[in-house]
């Protein structure tokens, strides 16, 4: 009988192969996993960017349509750029410079730097500051999540136009940073976008009389005065029918008669129906004219003395009044009261016939469609720059209508909307 023999080989491992497979498996599964993580955190970034990118981009955008809104408005602002009655500036005037002799428009600087308005968005709504005296400080610099505007203003290259920067910023930091830290510690995308502005003026062109009358100009005998000392136009009364005013006061360019200052019986002016007469001044219809943002409009059933002056006081700049008056009621003015400055003249469009009674004085432009001036005697009763009307005029009043250049091309180059001029805008 044999011996049992006894093997002792080691017996080959079984699923080693199958271990390295599922290892391997396992591992590239980590590195899909990886990759596909990685993708995530990469959409997660780009999209958190774009987000970002989007709000500076629309802060921006809002701070080219506030500065719209508040370079047409003519109330006087406090610093948070709030309407306040005992400030002495408006919007336009504490940031834009206006170059009377070349109409050239400007930012305003104070010690060399530019002031800039700026807004921030924290909480239910937009916090702003609009300081006259240094850099806008915006009280929100906490807010992870504050979207915020800085607005710079500059020249434009032609009288009359104005470029208006605006860099939107994501968050108050970077470039709309209220401090140094801000800046260096939160993540900021920013947007610059500009655009043009241009003047439109309150008087497109200017009439080259003191008085113009569609109609007839009745004065009676009273000793009313009609002046023109400008060498450039020299025109006292401009009618397109007849003239009457024995008594009148006349004064006339040095060297020149008083007969070339007194035209009447001008068929072209007589044939020009109203609305042609207003826009050859205006550059624009009435309906046009009447609904500009910087207009002021007035409803008066008759003595208009007070909402008149009310709607002028409420402002400083852009004093351009349109007053509707009830149809067949004069709208009456009564003095004594004096509307505008040589500084500040005002353009009043009267939409029907107006009634100036007593010592009313006038800076600037009355546009009306009919005139009547009573119980003014002289001196004191004054419209210093031009008097327009679609009909006639008449009365018994003493006052002194003086064409004055100067400030009638004030009203031309400083008084107006500013509207932007289409294909100026640009994002850089």
């Amino acid at each position: 009988m044999r011996p049992i023999a006894f093997s002792h080989r080691p017996r080959a491992q079984r699923g080693v192969a199958a271990l390295v497979i599922t290892v391997l498996l396992f591992f590239t599964m980590v590195l899909a996993s990886v990759y596909l993580n990685r993708n995530l955190v990469f959409e997660q970034r780009s999209s958190a960017n774009q987000y970002r990118a989007t709000q500076a981009f629309e802060a921006a955008e809002a701070g080219l349509e506030w500065a719209t809104a508040l370079l047409n408005s003519n109330q006087r602002i406090g610093p948070d750029c709030l309407a306040a009655a005992t400030s002495a500036t408006s919007f336009r005037d504490r940031f834009i410079g206006n170059d009377r002799a070349t109409s050239r428009l400007s930012g305003r600087s104070v010690g060399g730097a530019a002031l800039q308005a700026a807004c921030v968005r924290a909480g239910a709504g937009w916090s702003c500051a609009c300081p006259s005296d240094g850099p806008p400080v915006l009280a929100a610099s906490n807010a992870d999540n504050a979207p915020a505007f800085i607005l710079e203003f500059l020249g434009g290259d032609k009288p009359g136009v104005l470029r208006v920067v605006s860099t939107g910023c994501s968050s108050l930091a970077g470039a709309c940073a209220a401090t140094a830290a801000d800046a260096r510690t939160r993540p900021d995308a920013t947007a610059k976008v500009e655009v043009s502005f241009g003047l439109l003026p309150a008087v497109a062109a200017l009439p080259v009389a003191a008085l113009t009358a569609r109609g007839s100009v009745d004065a009676g005998n009273a000793a009313l005065g009609l002046h023109n000392a400008d060498p450039a136009t020299g025109v006292a009364v401009h009618a397109g029918t007849s003239v009457s005013a024995t008594l009148a006061r006349i004064t006339v360019p040095a060297g020149a008669s008083v007969a070339t200052s007194v035209v009447e019986g001008d068929a072209e002016l007589a044939a020009l129906v109203p609305e042609r007469l207003f826009t050859s001044l205006f550059g624009i219809d009435k309906l046009a004219w009447k609904n500009q943002p910087v207009v002021r409009r007035v409803a008066c059933p008759g003595d208009c003395t007070g909402a008149v002056v009310s709607a002028i006081d409420a402002g400083v700049v852009n004093q351009m009044l349109w007053v509707s008056s009830t149809v067949g009621t004069p709208m009456r003015i009564v003095g004594p009261i004096t509307l505008g400055t040589p500084e500040r003249p005002v353009v009043i469009v009267v939409d029907g016939p107006l009634h100036l009674s007593g010592t009313v004085r006038v800076h600037g432009m009355l546009y009306a469609a009919s005139l009547t001036w009573t119980d003014a005697p002289a001196p004191g009763a004054l419209v210093r720059g031009a008097v327009v009307v679609e009909g006639g005029y008449t009365g018994d009043a003493a006052a002194d209508l003086v064409y004055d250049a100067t400030l009638l091309a004030t009203l031309k180059s400083t008084t107006g909307a500013l509207v932007r001029i289409n294909g100026s805008w640009r994002d850089y």
